[in-house]
Formats: structure tokens, C-alpha cells, sequence
């Protein structure tokens, strides 16, 4: 008998949305997105209110973060209300990030991250992103291991 992972077919937009970030189109990921959506990066200490804002960062993603960036889903809970899952995010630090200080160095990262949110019509209205900075800009080399 052969054991496998089952994704929750209530789940599947997930697997989309992830696809929409993939793809580094803003359109696209805030078409899953309520029009008063409110997004929280926890790692980055930065919220950003309404389909615009959140357009824009995920267009500077790809121009002060990682050209090469993805996202690949661990696992996934959702409910018609609510949602949460696992991802890991990886990439290239190549890009300077000006605002943060941040040089790009070149070196790979994997950073492990959860979204949690609230569900409106079955598009997003609250997430909130939770990662560690610090591993983060320890795996690129702008910070020394704790």
C-alpha cells in the first residue's frame, strides 16, 4: 500500500495563490485579495492596506528582495472563514534592498514561514505573514550565526 500526502480540496486556491506569487504578478496574487485587504508582513514589521499597497509589495519583492524567489507549500488548514499554512520561501539575495540597508550578496536562502487570514467570499480580506528575519539575513550572510 502506498502512503501519500492528500492536499484538502477546500485548500486548492492556495496552491494557485502560491503560483500567483511565483509568477512575481501582483495582478494576480490580489485577485485572491478582498479590496480592503489588510496584509501583514510580521517578518518585515509592515502592513499594507487595499489592493494597491499590496501590488506594490509584491512588485518591489522582485526589485529590493530576490528576482528568483518561490514559494513552495508545506501543508494547509482551511475552513470557509479561515485559513493557514506552512511555506518555505526560497531564492537569490540579489537585489539591494536600499530602504533596509540590506547589500545583495548572492547567496541562496530558504526561509520557513506561516500566513494565516480570514476569508471574506472566499477571497482574502486579513493574512498576516509570520517568518524570521534573522534566518533570514543569517543564510545570505548579512548577519553572523547566534
Amino acid at each position: 500500500m502506498r502512503l501519500g500526502f492528500h492536499r484538502d480540496p477546500a485548500a486548492a486556491w492556495i496552491d494557485d495563490y502560491l503560483a500567483a506569487w511565483n509568477d512575481h504578478d501582483p495582478v494576480a496574487v490580489t485577485d485572491f485579495m478582498t479590496h480592503d485587504v489588510v496584509y501583514i508582513d510580521l517578518g518585515l514589521g509592515e502592513q499594507f492596506k487595499g489592493i494597491e499597497a499590496v501590488q506594490e509589495f509584491v512588485a518591489g519583492m522582485e526589485l529590493s528582495f530576490s528576482t528568483d524567489y518561490r514559494f513552495a507549500l508545506e501543508r494547509s488548514i482551511v475552513t470557509p472563514e479561515a485559513y493557514s499554512f506552512e511555506w518555505t520561501m526560497s531564492g537569490t539575495n540579489d537585489c539591494e534592498d536600499a530602504e533596509r540597508d540590506f547589500p545583495a550578496t548572492g547567496m541562496r536562502f530558504d526561509i520557513p514561514g506561516v500566513s494565516i487570514g480570514v476569508l471574506r467570499n472566499g477571497k482574502i480580506k486579513d493574512n498576516r505573514d509570520y517568518w524570521n528575519m534573522t534566518t533570514y539575513l543569517i543564510q545570505v550572510g548579512l548577519a553572523e550565526p547566534l
